[in-house]
């Protein structure tokens, strides 16, 4: 089951846990507690706020049971009874309401979801996920297409047929469409393109362009370079446009207990270099954490900047092109993705 593209909530449970004999000891920030008929074990409690924009196709149920036995699961090895509360919510104003309330310990959210909270000064973003071993955090999303389609550029794709497939919910691959044919001023997707669907598969986007079966594909080139490595053919996929580098997860923590968390961050960071840490990225799908750098915020809220100012658009509006996108993404779940 794909969890969460860009989030490792197992991963900060761990941190957190390990910090609490640092940064998180204080009883207010921590909520740990000494428990009877338990072994002795400490008791501690944990209260996530997830974005419902992280889980792509995800039920919120399963998601939410899923994170929770994770939770459970990495305290119990760490000596904790953990008392998890994992809500999933529909909007950054519900992860406002939450900072505001001071109940949430971590937030995990999409780019455009902290884009709107930010103006509040209530989170602080600290980490983010990378997909490379080397690589910084941010990645490009990359527009390609077959060369027999005949396209040299945006324009020469009036008419043909467009795949698209984000991580997550598929927003940001979604607005960088939008906001690339509004630079060429070509219109919107859903009048310019013959066609538009999101698979939910990355191989499910590249290789119909490749066998010709669809004529161009959005894609973030993470995905691309990993498949081109795995079957070298692809290469000759040519590449139209590509965004700047960005992110589009954001792990948070409450402003005001941003600076006693400095132990739980550094945990986090270490995963990387012990076997148990290194296995539960592989089941993630990412490589490491890093912190988010200056700069790193900058080409997500830039990106949203210029689609909510595409005509049409409002922020209380959804990231969508048209019914038929989902209608795309129910088709390739019934080819068997997942």
């Amino acid at each position: 089951m794909r969890l969460l593209h860009g989030v490792v909530p197992g991963l900060w449970l761990l941190g957190w846990l390990s910090g609490m004999g640092t940064g998180l000891a204080q009883p207010a920030a921590a909520g740990v507690s000494k428990g009877t008929g338990d072994g002795g074990l400490l008791h501690a409690r944990l209260r996530g706020v997830a974005s419902s924009r992280v889980f792509g196709n995800v039920n919120h149920d399963d998601a939410r049971a899923a994170l929770k036995v994770w939770f459970a699961a990495a305290g119990q090895q760490n000596g904790y009874v953990l008392d998890t509360a994992v809500d999933i919510v529909n909007s950054a104003a519900e992860m406002k309401e939450r900072l505001e309330s001071h109940s949430v310990d971590l937030l995990m959210m999409g780019m455009l979801d902290y884009v709107e909270l930010e103006g509040s000064n209530l989170a602080a973003p600290v980490l983010t996920d990378a997909r490379s071993a080397q690589g910084a955090a941010p990645y490009s999303y990359v527009l390609v297409a077959n060369p027999s389609s005949g396209a040299t550029s945006l324009a020469g794709l009036r008419g043909k047929k467009l795949l698209v497939y984000g991580r997550g919910a598929g927003d940001t691959a979604v607005a960088w469409v939008e906001v690339l044919l509004g630079k060429e001023k070509l219109g919107r997707a859903a009048s310019f393109f013959a066609s538009v669907q999101m698979p939910v598969k990355p191989q499910s986007c590249i290789l119909p362009v490749f066998f010709g079966t669809a004529d161009a594909c959005v894609v973030d080139e993470v995905n691309l370079n990993l498949a081109r490595e795995i079957n070298p053919q692809l290469g000759q996929l040519r590449v139209i446009a590509r965004s700047r580098p960005m992110i589009e997860s954001v792990i948070a923590v409450p402003a005001d207990t941003a600076s006693r968390q400095k132990g739980l961050i550094e945990d986090i960071l270490s995963l990387d270099r012990d076997s148990r840490g290194r296995q539960l990225l592989m089941v993630f799908k990412t490589e490491r954490m890093v912190r988010i750098q200056p700069g790193d915020l900058d080409a997500g809220r830039e990106l949203w900047r210029d689609y909510f100012r595409l005509p049409g658009t409002s922020p209380n509006r959804p990231v969508v092109f048209e019914a038929e996108m989902a209608a795309g993404a129910a088709a390739d779940r019934g080819r068997g993705g997942h």
